[in-house]
């Protein structure tokens, strides 16, 4: 075994301190992907070996530094604007529209929830302001939460590089609702003051804000055990409207860990919303 490769301890151990720390389950066929997001965090802090970061870790896993810096390393995504267009598309004709007609002059509060460095809530505010009069829109609230901190620093910080703006972004979208900055282009002011981050993690805590009509939570419960997807599933139950929508990704199907959900085909795109009482 070669200094880049975790003892079965070591990966128990890192194992146990994730699904603790953020309820993320980490499983062996991940074993290579997780060799490669640790090798430059060992190398910076001058380890030799995986398994020699693991044990600092461990000594250190109280300190709230080294927790931030390894869950920094471990979950930030790939992601991008308007990622897997379908579920976009269905809130741009049905879903937002719906929701519009049944809350009167009332602004709509959207949920990114699981954010990362910011594409999907910017995607959710410029379908707010594409849906809805332009006042409404910008009275209306998209939430970004991540557990990853550094994820969320770029998510506020707000500038995109000429790639990330182009996966995803037709140059019609980039010119009405971005503007050229040094570092190649930010979402428009009235974007921007539509949006707000911070720090959630949803298997351990809850914040105090009013429910949402829509609720993003793409690819996230995947990396759960089911008592983690409980957890987290009560975390969003409690923070969505009794009207509002859920929407996961296609392989992952939260009633069947929560009962309190379900299963509803919106143009063919699964969602998932309260079950009615009783």
């Amino acid at each position: 075994m070669s200094s880049h490769d975790l003892t079965p301890y070591h990966f128990d151990l890192l194992a146990q301190f994730l699904r603790e720390e953020s309820g993320i389950i980490l499983k062996p066929e991940s074993s290579y992907s997780l060799r490669a997001k640790l090798q430059p965090l060992a190398q910076e802090w001058g380890f030799d070996g995986l398994n020699d970061l693991v044990d600092h870790i461990h000594r250190r896993r109280h300190n709230p530094e080294v927790v931030g810096v390894l869950l920094n390393a471990l979950t930030i995504k790939e992601t991008s604007f308007f990622r897997d267009t379908r579920p976009f598309d269905v809130l741009r004709r049905r879903i937002l529209p719906d929701l519009a007609a049944h809350r009167g002059n009332r602004e709509l509060k959207l949920w990114s929830a699981a954010s990362s460095t910011g594409q999907e809530a910017v995607t959710l505010a410029i379908l707010l302001q594409q849906v809805l009069p332009g006042e409404r829109a910008n009275r209306s609230l998209v939430v970004g939460t991540d557990v990853s901190e550094q994820a969320l620093a770029r998510a506020r910080k707000a500038v995109y590089s000429k790639l990330e703006v182009e996966r995803g972004l037709s140059p019609e979208m980039l010119m009405r609702f971005f503007e050229p900055v040094a570092e190649g282009y930010r979402p428009s002011q009235a974007l921007r003051r539509m949006i707000r981050y911070q720090s959630l993690n949803l298997v351990n805590t809850d914040f105090p804000l009013s429910q949402f009509d829509v609720v993003m939570c793409r690819n996230v419960l995947i990396y759960f055990d089911d008592e983690g997807k409980r957890q987290a599933l009560d975390t969003i139950y409690r923070r969505m409207a009794s009207d509002g929508y859920l929407v996961t990704g296609a392989g992952e199907d939260p009633h069947r860990v929560d009962s309190r959900f379900q299963r509803v085909l919106v143009d063919g795109l699964q969602c998932f919303r309260k079950a009615p009482p009783g």
